[in-house]
């Protein structure tokens, strides 16, 4: 479908971004089948989607159409997303008239008031909305373990990990499994692509990845130098079931074995895993942030005999500033924010990005890592390894329905992949048998995000 968006430079980049899972092509105002306006008046030949905002120029178009659109108070949304996922949201304000806004369940969950044949009004800030769960994840605010561990001269992995799991659970909510309700950026998504679709009277085609509907990546962090060596057990393992894997190594925490890192990166790729794993990087200053990732970067090129170009940060620590040193220090991209995690070390509570689709920011691609990894089911939510991969697999299985990205994140350091585990030769099986999935490395994503 050929879309052209009306509004500012910053606010037509989150409008793509929301609409990148899509065929939405976008062109000149001439040439769209549909417009999107945000913050600008809509032109009255075509057919448009506005978006509200609490901006004074569409309080006054409001007005002029005498809708009788006002804003109110947030409360939860449910979005139909694929055959059986209904996404939620709870925004800051929803917008609509008395039927909207205090009606029934029904009228509450709407996503869009169709005006006429012509004109449709969200219900959601969807621009405004996406750009809260960027800020309160990229900003979000550490915790004080955190901060205690990170000012502390002793490396964080000199610290045993019955402490750092007894943190962790000490701090673990009631939360269920489930992912439909964790994916608030994707409900925002499904809204836009919605009202749109219902605008002009037919679906906007999916993209495809590499002619495939849905992606799975098998990643692996490598903390300690007896991961390193089980490493190479489980890469003979994928290769049995012709999958790709990526490993992300620490280039200065144990030695490296050229021999080892080039077998991990056959058939599969090597990425940075910072330098010593002291859990520090998302603390330093900005000058010593682009040394380490620069310093990772290179000592790993010089082993592996080959250019790194991903990265992935111990303890999946992230901030906007750690996404602006990794672009200026050359990563193609980056697969460190999580879509939702029950107790994350950062922050000691639940959260996430909300989404199972690429974002680029600015030059980087972010790979967000979709499914819970093994360690927080492991060590904080204390399943067993067939648990785990049962609720992996159910995961998995919304993320093929959506049409998203299935990151696996396995550590070889932990049981669910010692080498006598039966369990993730299950889950090897399981995704190298669907022919719907593009099993592939994180670098091969930037061609079609």
């Amino acid at each position: 479908m050929k879309i052209s968006v009306q509004a500012s430079a910053a606010d037509s980049h989150v409008i793509r971004e929301l609409l990148s899972p899509w065929d939405a092509e976008p062109v000149g105002i001439e040439e769209a089948e549909v417009l999107i306006v945000y913050k600008e008046k809509p032109l009255e030949s075509k057919k448009a989607v506005v978006i509200p905002s609490d901006s004074q120029v569409f309080d006054v178009w409001a007005k002029e159409i005498e809708s009788g659109i006002v804003r109110g108070i947030g409360q939860q949304v449910s979005i139909l997303a694929g055959m059986h996922a209904v996404l939620t949201i709870t925004p800051t304000a929803l917008y609509g008239n008395d039927g909207f806004l205090g009606g029934n369940v029904e009228e509450r969950n709407a996503t869009e008031m169709k005006l006429n044949n012509d004109l449709s009004v969200l219900t959601l800030d969807v621009v405004k909305e996406y750009n809260r769960i960027s800020d309160e994840t990229l900003n979000a605010k550490s915790s004080s373990v955190y901060r205690l561990l990170a000012s502390s001269p002793i490396p964080y992995g000199i610290v045993p990990k019955r402490l750092t799991n007894f943190f962790l659970k000490s701090h673990q909510t009631p939360d269920s499994l489930t992912i439909c309700d964790k994916l608030p950026m994707d409900a925002l998504r499904f809204a836009l692509i919605g009202a749109l679709e219902r605008l002009v009277g037919k679906k906007i085609r999916r993209k495809k990845w590499n002619g495939r509907n849905y992606v799975c990546l098998v990643t692996h962090d490598v903390e300690t130098k007896k991961g390193l060596q089980t490493a190479c057990c489980l890469k003979k393992l994928e290769e049995k079931y012709n999958v790709p894997s990526a490993w992300y190594v620490p280039s200065r925490r144990y030695k490296l074995n050229h021999e080892t890192i080039r077998t991990l990166a056959n058939h599969g790729e090597v990425g940075a895993h910072d330098t010593t794993h002291d859990g520090k990087l998302a603390q330093l200053p900005q000058r010593r942030l682009v040394e380490r990732l620069r310093e990772a970067k290179r000592d790993l090129e010089i082993v592996a005999g080959q250019a790194i170009n991903g990265f992935r940060a111990p303890l999946l620590q992230h901030n906007a500033r750690i996404i602006e040193a990794l672009e200026e220090t050359g990563y193609m991209y980056d697969t460190s924010i999580p879509t939702w995690e029950p107790i994350h070390p950062y922050t000691l509570k639940p959260h996430g990005i909300g989404t199972i689709y690429p974002l680029r920011f600015e030059g980087l691609i972010e790979i967000p890592v979709t499914l819970p990894q093994d360690h927080q089911l492991l060590h904080v939510l204390d399943l067993a390894p067939r648990e785990i991969g049962e609720r992996w697999l159910e995961m998995a299985g919304v993320i093929k329905d959506l049409g998203g990205i299935c990151t696996f994140l396995v550590h070889p350091d932990y049981q669910l992949a010692y080498p006598n585990s039966s369990v993730y030769e299950e889950i090897l099986c399981t995704v190298a048998s669907d022919n719907e999935a593009w099993i592939t490395v994180p670098s091969n994503i930037n061609s079609f995000a």
